[in-house]
């Protein structure tokens, strides 16, 4: 079973819940700028998110700060290293808070693994910042990436990415790319990908498609014979 929309029609959280409730097993897709971020569902629970150097809640709370790239589900059952342990809607909670730290740092720093280098000597860096972003620049090297700070203050990264993001925008710092040698490998879905359905979630998704039809066409204002009963839709829900 392979699904395909945009986010201007069904949002993460959304999409996340019917996953939830349908205990499907697969793969959510969502395009973020040039990458691609993943959630793995297995009957219906998040295992594991990643998206470049993001893993977990990071992972998705930078997806949704998207409000309308494409997504794709695709049916998969392969094993997947956990990174996700949380409940469900606390995951989608914390990844909703983040989203707001991400849509401020990402015009900043769009490239999630890029590498920061100064710009300027350390010694007048120093003389333009704070106290509390000290310890950040003094692990700038031009070798690093901003996963790489992160690991080695023992700090988040969501927290490393904002200090870098001011450090932009005063222009201490430039960004330059991660080395393909380090980003993350492409997911390669496993060979029963595609087979195996999920009726319950892909109803849902067509009932939606077909309401959002109805909606911009008002001559078609009867249910279509194969549409759900209105017991049967509440009943879905």
């Amino acid at each position: 079973m392979q699904l395909a929309g945009s986010l201007s029609q069904f949002p993460l959280r959304e999409l996340i819940e019917m996953a939830v409730y349908s205990s499907v097993s697969g793969v959510l897709e969502v395009q973020v700028g040039d990458d691609t971020g993943r959630i793995f569902f297995r009957d219906g629970l998040p295992q594991h998110a990643e998206l470049t150097v993001l893993q977990g809640v990071d992972a998705i709370g930078r997806m949704f700060a998207e409000h309308d790239s494409s997504f794709r589900f695709l049916a998969d059952s392969t094993p997947v290293t956990p990174t996700l342990w949380m409940d469900p809607w606390e995951i989608i909670e914390l990844a909703e808070h983040q989203a707001q730290t991400w849509a401020k740092v990402r015009p900043h720093v769009p490239a999630l693994g890029a590498v920061p280098v100064l710009r300027i000597p350390r010694q007048k860096a120093q003389s333009l910042i704070g106290e509390d972003v000290r310890p950040l620049l003094a692990l700038i090297d031009g070798r690093r990436s901003i996963p790489d700070i992160a690991r080695d203050l023992a700090v988040t990264l969501i927290d490393v990415y904002v200090g870098v993001a001011s450090l932009v925008q005063q222009q201490i710092v430039i960004l330059a790319p991660l080395p393909p040698s380090q980003t993350a490998p492409p997911f390669e879905p496993g060979s029963d990908a595609g087979e195996k359905r999920d009726g319950f979630f892909e109803r849902l998704i067509a009932r939606a498609l077909e309401e959002e039809r109805r909606k911009s066409d008002p001559h078609q204002s009867e249910p279509r014979q194969s549409e759900p009963r209105q017991s049967e839709e509440r009943r879905l829900r």
